[in-house]
């Protein structure tokens, strides 16, 4: 259990670094943060399933992390889509 909570924590930054390498500037971005996204809802249900084999204090506080990730990812994922759609609408 403890292992696959730790692959499952490693691959949201796995996965931004991913699509953040294969430019910024391409949809693919967008594939890798939704990726990145699941790993982290992963994550965080993961520590909850978890929460016998931890303090309740580091489960709170390590679900209230996951928490952040996530809204970060959400914004950056609908920023990123928006980015996208004005530099279509800018070409000619």
């Amino acid at each position: 259990m403890i292992s696959q909570l730790i692959r499952s924590a490693d691959s949201i930054s796995a996965n931004i670094d991913e699509g953040y390498g294969r430019g910024i500037e391409h949809k693919e971005y967008t594939y890798y943060l939704r990726v990145a996204l699941g790993s982290a809802r992963e994550t965080r249900s993961r520590y909850f399933k978890a929460r016998h084999c931890l303090s309740e204090e580091v489960i709170r506080h390590r679900i209230s992390l996951c928490n952040e990730i996530i809204s970060l990812l959400v914004t950056a994922i609908k920023n990123h889509r928006d980015h996208l759609k004005r530099l279509k609408l800018s070409k000619p």
